[in-house]
């Protein structure tokens, strides 16, 4: 079962659009960063959600790279996902916000 559909599962037990907005976008991360280790805060980002439209979500949390290691860096993440009717909600953005000084860390 995949993600998205784990979140939409969510949501009909009580989850919330957040936590399933939130859900959607750490699929999307998972997908995109698939050979690079990483955390991100499902609780902080679904806090963080905000209604840009009546079916569409942003949400925005820190995300940290290589966690424990001497390269260990933090990052924002953007994510928006769109809700339709009948359909699994969908990422329509995903945006990482990386910081030069961040990102020579360890160099």
């Amino acid at each position: 079962m995949t993600a998205i559909a784990m979140a939409v599962l969510l949501t009909a037990c009580g989850g919330g659009r957040e936590q399933t907005a939130a859900s959607a976008c750490e699929a999307a991360v998972k997908a995109k960063l698939a050979n690079r280790t990483f955390e991100l805060d499902l609780k902080d980002l679904a806090a963080r959600a905000k209604a840009e439209t009546p079916d569409t979500l942003y949400l925005t949390s820190q995300i940290v790279f290589d966690k424990g290691l001497t390269s260990e860096y933090r990052q924002s993440v953007e994510c928006k996902v769109r809700f339709e009717n009948g359909k699994e909600p969908s990422v329509i953005l995903l945006q990482f916000n990386w910081s030069m000084d961040d990102a020579n860390k360890g160099k």
